[in-house]
C-alpha cells in the first residue's frame, strides 16, 4: 500500500470519528433546545402560532449547527492525519510525518532510494495501525457524554412527569397541531360531540378533575378560518362542573373551556340541517269491487279522505337526504276503548323522497317525523286527519204511496221510489207484506252497475185479493256491491190501509165543503146550457165561427158529462146526476156528429130542421135536469143552514175542551201545584174569541135564515129563528166574558165555572126537539120532496160539514175524540192532529170541483168549476220534507272532483 493510501486511509478514519462526535454534539443542541422549548412550553404555554415559531426558531439552529459541526469535522488534512498515525505509533522518527515531508523526486539516486524507501516503511507502518485506532474515540465519546448529560433532564421530566412530558412532546412535534397545552387541571367537555339544528341552542358543559380552577372558568369561540377567539363566562353548575348556553347558531364554530392558560381541546360544534317536507303526493287505490280507478293527487291539505279498505302511498320529498322514517297512525277514540298507535315504515324510493303504504280501516291522526341520513330529525312532525270513510248502504226513498194511505179494494197503487248508492248499486226490489201471509219480494232491478236507480210502477190491489181491514206494508230494499254483505238499505215502510167504498164516500163526504157540493151541480146545468146557447148562435147565423163554437161547446159538454158519469158517488143524490149525465153525455156526442156533418150551404129550412133536432135531444131530458137543479138548490139553501149548525157544534166543542183544560188546572191549583196558572191568562184568550165566534155565529145565522125563501125549508128556518131567541135568552156569552175576566186574574175555580156553565147553557139549546137544534147533534130532518134521496144526501151532507170541525165523531153526540182527530191544543185552540182530511185516500175516481172563488161556478152563470180526481198521495205535486227540489239535487259527477273536496261536495248535494 502506498503512502499516499495509508494516509488517506488513516484521514479516512479520523474524519468518520469526527464526522459521529459532530452529529452527537448536534443532538446534544437539539436535546437541549428541546428541553428549554418545553420548559418555555410548560410555563408560558403558547398558541399554535407561538409554539409553531418557536419549534421552527428551534429547527432551524439545528439545521444551522449540524452542518457547521460537519464542515468542522471534515476540516482534517493529511498532514494532521500523519501526526495522528505518529502519536499512535510512538516512534521518535515520525515516520508518517518525515515520509509525507519528503519529495517525490531527488538529485541522486541514493537519496532518490532513501525516500521510497522511507515511505515505503512509513506506508506499512500506517496500514498497520487497526481501524478502531485510528477513529477519534475520545471526541466521540465526549460528544456522547455531552449528549447524555443533556438528555438526562429530559428522561428525569418524563419519568416524573410522564403526562406533561407527553403533551408537551406531542405539541412540540405537532405544533400545528391543536393541542390543549399541559396542565394538571383536565378538561371533559360534554357532549363530547356536540351538534345542534339550525338556528337552534346548545347546552355545553365541562367537567374538571385533577385540580381545581384557581382563575374563571371560559367558554372559548371560535369561528372557522380565523385566529381571533371570543371568550365568554360559564357558570358554576357545582365544585367541579361549569356550563354556558349557546343559542341562534346559524354557522358552525369550534368550542372550547379554558382556565387561566389551561383549556380543553377543540370541539368543533356541527350545524344539523332539518328536513322540511316540500311536497306530498296521495295516491289512493280504492277496493276492487267498487270499480273505481287509483286516484292520485298532490297533499294541499291536511286531511286524506279514503273509503274504508283502500290502500293509501303517502309520498313525502324533503329538502335533506332520507333516511328510514316511521309513520304513527293513531286511531280516532271510541268510548271505551283506548286508542293503540300504529306504526308504518316508510321506504326511501329516492334519495329524498319516501313512501308509506297501508290500507285503511278506520279513521283516525297521522304523524310523520322524517329525518335526514344523519339522523337529523324534522323540527315538528307532519300531522294529517285520516279520514276512511265508511261504504255507505244505498239510500232509498219510497215517495208513492205516502207513509199512510187508505185504499179501496179495486184501487191501483201508483210505486214510485229511489235508490242510490255511494258507488254503485247491485239490486232493487219490491217487498210488500200482509199479516198472515208469508212477505213477497220482487227484484225489480236484478243487475244494476249505476250509482242511482228510479222506480216507478204499478201495484193493482184487485191482482192481490184484499179485502177491508188488511193492512198491506210496503217497501223498497236495495244492496251494492260490498262483499261485506253490510250493504243493504231499504227506504220507509208505507202502509195501506184497505177500506170499503162506503168509508171511502164518508171520507170524500168529510172533505167536500158546501161551495163544492154545489158546484158539481152547477157543472151539467152549464154544460147543458152553453151546448143550447151555441145552437141558438147557429140557429141565428149559420157560418163556420158559430158552428166550431157549437163544435167546441158539444165536445167540451160530452167530456164533463162523461167524466161525472163515470165518478164515484159520495153523495145519494149523484146516483141521479150519474144517470142523467151518461144520458146527456150520449145526447152531446149525437149532437157533436150531426154538427161534424152539418152543412152551411144547404136551404135555411134544412139547417133550421137540424138545428130543431139537436135542440130537441137536448131539451128531451130537461124535465129530469130540472128536478135535479131544484133538488141542489134546495140542498145548497138548507146546506146553508146546516153549514151553520156544524159551526155552532164547533163553538161547543172548543169551549167544552176549554171547560176540561180550565178544570184540570183548577185541580193542580187545588192540590199545591200551580205551575200551570200562567195559562189561565191564554185561556181566557181562547175563552173571549169562542165567545166572539158565537156572536158572529148568531149574526151569521140570522142573516141566512131571512134569505131563505123555499116553502121545504119553512120548518128548518123557524127552528133556527127559535134556536136564535133561545140563545139571546140564555146569554151564554156574558158567562163566557165572566169567564175571560176571572181567568186573566189567576182564579182557576171562578174560570172554571163561568166556563162549564156557558157549556151547559149551549148543550141545553142543543136538547130541544126541533130540526135546528138536532141538526146541531149531527140529526138531519125529511124534507117534502118528490125523490127520497134529497133527504139521505142532506143527511150526508150534515155529517160531512159536521167532520170537518175538529174533535167532531158520528155516533157520539157532543164531545172530542173519534174519528175526528185533530182535537184541541193545550188552550182550548184547534191544533194538528191526525184526522181524516189529513189521511190520503185511494178509490175511484172522482173530480173536485172549486167554487167560483176560486176560478169555478157558483152562480150558474159561468162555466164549471176545475174538475180534477180526488187527490190521491201517489198523485200529488207535493214535496216531502226529505226531498230537496230537483235543480238542487243535480251533482256533479264525483269522478271529475278532486279527492279531498268529494266528500264536502257530496254532503252539499246530499238532501
Amino acid at each position: 500500500m502506498s503512502l499516499k493510501k495509508s494516509i488517506s486511509r488513516a484521514r479516512r478514519l479520523q474524519r468518520s470519528g469526527r464526522w459521529l462526535a459532530a452529529i452527537l454534539i448536534a443532538a446534544a443542541v437539539a436535546v437541549v433546545l428541546l428541553l428549554v422549548s418545553g420548559l418555555l412550553d410548560a410555563w408560558l404555554a403558547p398558541e399554535t402560532k407561538s409554539r409553531t415559531a418557536m419549534v421552527a426558531t428551534g429547527c432551524a439552529l439545528v439545521a444551522i449547527a449540524a452542518p457547521v459541526l460537519l464542515a468542522i469535522a471534515s476540516r482534517f488534512s493529511k498532514h494532521r492525519a500523519a501526526l495522528a498515525a505518529d502519536r499512535l505509533l510512538a516512534s521518535p522518527r515520525n515516520p508518517a510525518t518525515a515520509a509525507l515531508s519528503l519529495r517525490e523526486k531527488s538529485e541522486t539516486p541514493l537519496s532518490s532510494f532513501l525516500a521510497t524507501r522511507a515511505r515505503e516503511n512509513a506506508a506499512a507502518e500506517i496500514a498497520a495501525i487497526p481501524a478502531s485506532r485510528l477513529v477519534p474515540w475520545r471526541s466521540v465519546g465526549m460528544a456522547a457524554l455531552a449528549l447524555l448529560v443533556t438528555a438526562l433532564p429530559i428522561a428525569i421530566l418524563s419519568a416524573i412527569f410522564p403526562d406533561a412530558a407527553s403533551t408537551i412532546a406531542s405539541r412540540l412535534l405537532h405544533p400545528s397541531a391543536d393541542l390543549p397545552p399541559w396542565s394538571k387541571m383536565k378538561f371533559t367537555v360534554d357532549p363530547a360531540s356536540p351538534s345542534t339544528v339550525y338556528g337552534g341552542e346548545i347546552q355545553l358543559a365541562v367537567d374538571i378533575t385533577g385540580a381545581s380552577p384557581t382563575e374563571a372558568v371560559e367558554l372559548l369561540i371560535r369561528r372557522p378560518g380565523e385566529t381571533s377567539v371570543q371568550r365568554l363566562p360559564s357558570f358554576r353548575e357545582s365544585a367541579t362542573r361549569f356550563s354556558r348556553t349557546l343559542d341562534s347558531l346559524t354557522e358552525p364554530v369550534s368550542i372550547a373551556f379554558a382556565s387561566g392558560k389551561a383549556r380543553s381541546h377543540w370541539h368543533k360544534i356541527e350545524l344539523l340541517l332539518q328536513p322540511k317536507v316540500l311536497a306530498g303526493n296521495v295516491r289512493i287505490t280504492p277496493p276492487a269491487y267498487t270499480g273505481r280507478e287509483d286516484l292520485s293527487a298532490p297533499l294541499d291539505t291536511n286531511e286524506i279522505h279514503a273509503l274504508e279498505g283502500s290502500e293509501i302511498t303517502l309520498s313525502l320529498t324533503s329538502n335533506r337526504p332520507l333516511a328510514a322514517s316511521k309513520l304513527v297512525f293513531t286511531p280516532a277514540t271510541v268510548p271505551g276503548e283506548t286508542p293503540v298507535p300504529e306504526e308504518i315504515s316508510g321506504e326511501t324510493t329516492s334519495q329524498d323522497t319516501i313512501a308509506f303504504r297501508w290500507t285503511a280501516t278506520r279513521p283516525g291522526t297521522l304523524s310523520a317525523l322524517l329525518r335526514d341520513v344523519r339522523g337529523t330529525p324534522a323540527a315538528a312532525p307532519l300531522e294529517l286527519t285520516l279520514k276512511a270513510v265508511p261504504d255507505q248502504a244505498p239510500l232509498v226513498d219510497l215517495t208513492s204511496p205516502p207513509r199512510f194511505l187508505l185504499a179501496t179494494p179495486s184501487s191501483s197503487l201508483e210505486i214510485k221510489g229511489r235508490a242510490e248508492d255511494d258507488f254503485a248499486l247491485s239490486k232493487v226490489r219490491l217487498v210488500r207484506t200482509l199479516a198472515g201471509f208469508r212477505d213477497r219480494s220482487r227484484t225489480v232491478a236484478p243487475a244494476l252497475q249505476e250509482s242511482e236507480f228510479i222506480y216507478g210502477g204499478k201495484l193493482p190491489l184487485p191482482d192481490l185479493g184484499v179485502s177491508p181491514g188488511q193492512v198491506i206494508e210496503l217497501f223498497l230494499e236495495a244492496s251494492d256491491h260490498n262483499p261485506s254483505l253490510l250493504g243493504q238499505g231499504s227506504s220507509e215502510i208505507s202502509r195501506v190501509q184497505i177500506i170499503t167504498e162506503e168509508d171511502y164516500a164518508y171520507r170524500i163526504r168529510a172533505k167536500t165543503t158546501l161551495e163544492q157540493f154545489n158546484a158539481r151541480y152547477r157543472a151539467i146545468a152549464d154544460a147543458l146550457r152553453k151546448s143550447k146557447e151555441s145552437l141558438e148562435a147557429m140557429r141565428k147565423d149559420a157560418n163556420g165561427e158559430t158552428r166550431a163554437a157549437a163544435e167546441k161547446a158539444h165536445a167540451e159538454a160530452a167530456d164533463l158529462l162523461e167524466k161525472l158519469a163515470n165518478d164515484f158517488p159520495a153523495f145519494q143524490t149523484e146516483e141521479r146526476l150519474k144517470k142523467i149525465a151518461e144520458n146527456a153525455a150520449a145526447d152531446a156526442k149525437a149532437n157533436l156528429a150531426d154538427l161534424k156533418k152539418f152543412d152551411p150551404n144547404a136551404s135555411p129550412e134544412e139547417n133550421e130542421k137540424a138545428i130543431d133536432e139537436m135542440l130537441a135531444r137536448l131539451g128531451a131530458r130537461e124535465q129530469e135536469q130540472q128536478q135535479l137543479q131544484q133538488d141542489a138548490a134546495l140542498m145548497a139553501e138548507a146546506g146553508k143552514i146546516l153549514e151553520m149548525a156544524a159551526k155552532f157544534q164547533q163553538i161547543y166543542q172548543t169551549q167544552e175542551s176549554l171547560t176540561k183544560r180550565i178544570r184540570t188546572i183548577a185541580e193542580e191549583i187545588h192540590k199545591g201545584n200551580d205551575q200551570n196558572r200562567v195559562l189561565l191568562k191564554s185561556l181566557a184568550d181562547t175563552q173571549e174569541k169562542n165567545r166572539e165566534a158565537l156572536d158572529e155565529f148568531a149574526k151569521e145565522l140570522e142573516s141566512r135564515a131571512a134569505k131563505i125563501t123555499k116553502t121545504e125549508l119553512a120548518p128548518m128556518v123557524e127552528s133556527a129563528k127559535e134556536f136564535l131567541q133561545a140563545l139571546r135568552m140564555s146569554d151564554p156569552q156574558s158567562v163566557m166574558d165572566s169567564g175571560a175576566k176571572s181567568g186573566r186574574l189567576g182564579s182557576a175555580e171562578d174560570a172554571y165555572v163561568q166556563a162549564e156553565l156557558a157549556r151547559a147553557l149551549m148543550e141545553t139549546l142543543m136538547q130541544k126537539q126541533s130540526p135546528f137544534p138536532s141538526a146541531c147533534k149531527g140529526q138531519g130532518m125529511n124534507f117534502s120532496v118528490k125523490f127520497p134521496d134529497v133527504n139521505q144526501t142532506m143527511q150526508q151532507l150534515l155529517e160531512g160539514l159536521m167532520c170537518q170541525n175538529p174533535g167532531y165523531s158520528p155516533g157520539q153526540g157532543q164531545g172530542g175524540g173519534g174519528m175526528g182527530g185533530g182535537g184541541n191544543g193545550p188552550t182550548g185552540n184547534e191544533a194538528p192532529g191526525f184526522g181524516m182530511s189529513d189521511i190520503p185516500v185511494l178509490g175511484p175516481q172522482r173530480m173536485t170541483f172549486e167554487p167560483a172563488s176560486l176560478g169555478g161556478s157558483a152562480d150558474g152563470k159561468g162555466g164549471p168549476g176545475k174538475a180534477d180526481p180526488l187527490a190521491q198521495a201517489s198523485e200529488t205535486e207535493t214535496m216531502s220534507p226529505t226531498e230537496s227540489p230537483e235543480e238542487t239535487r243535480q251533482a256533479p259527477d264525483p269522478q271529475s272532483i278532486p279527492e279531498p273536496y268529494r266528500e264536502a261536495v257530496k254532503k252539499y248535494f246530499t238532501p
